[in-house]
């Protein structure tokens, strides 16, 4: 995915923007009996305005079938540093969460949620890290918080960008343009 066009206000983010595939992903919690293995694909996207719209699936590695779904919008203040990262997720929680991007590590934690009243379980509060590390690949954690547990981490994954062909022929072929 190009970020050619992307609104000067994202330019802190743009090592950000495009499709991830998880190389490995697990969810562990103090209640829960064991570690789960995920398969996920999130995508941060340009579409001209100045924010990201964000999506996640997750599926279960064996039979494929999807486990979590999450969309949204990462929106960034005119610092540039500053964000706003505003999500829905398939099990009836809403997510406001705040915080800042420095270099390439984003961090961000929850100023407000709000779940359904018939959820399984309440959450009181959530921190998420995403960080390139220095092989391009995108490490991400998320903390969670119950009334029965206190802030502690849930998920942990690693996910590889994936470059699409049309991407790649668009990027190739701008660099043709250069080179000429």
């Amino acid at each position: 995915m190009t970020t050619k066009g992307l609104h000067a206000v994202l330019r802190n983010l743009h090592w950000l923007v495009g499709k991830w595939t998880s190389i490995s992903a697990e969810v562990s919690y103090p209640t829960m009996q064991k570690v789960i293995k995920f398969d996920e694909v999130l995508e941060f996207k340009f579409m001209g305005q100045p924010l990201l719209t964000y999506s996640s699936v997750t599926t279960n590695p064996q039979n494929k079938g999807v486990m979590h779904l999450e969309n949204g919008f990462l929106r960034v203040d005119e610092d540039q540093c500053t964000l706003a990262f505003l999500t829905a997720m398939n099990f009836g929680l809403a997510s406001l969460e705040e915080g800042y991007v420095k270099g390439n590590t984003v961090v961000l934690a929850s100023a407000c949620l709000g779940i359904m009243k018939f959820a399984k379980q309440s959450i009181l509060a959530i921190h998420r890290c995403y960080r390139l590390n220095d092989k391009g690949e995108l490490e991400y954690t998320l903390l969670m918080e119950t009334p029965q547990t206190p802030l502690t981490l849930h998920v942990e994954a690693v996910y590889r960008k994936e470059c699409t062909e049309s991407a790649d022929k668009k990027i190739s072929n701008d660099d043709k343009k250069i080179t000429r």
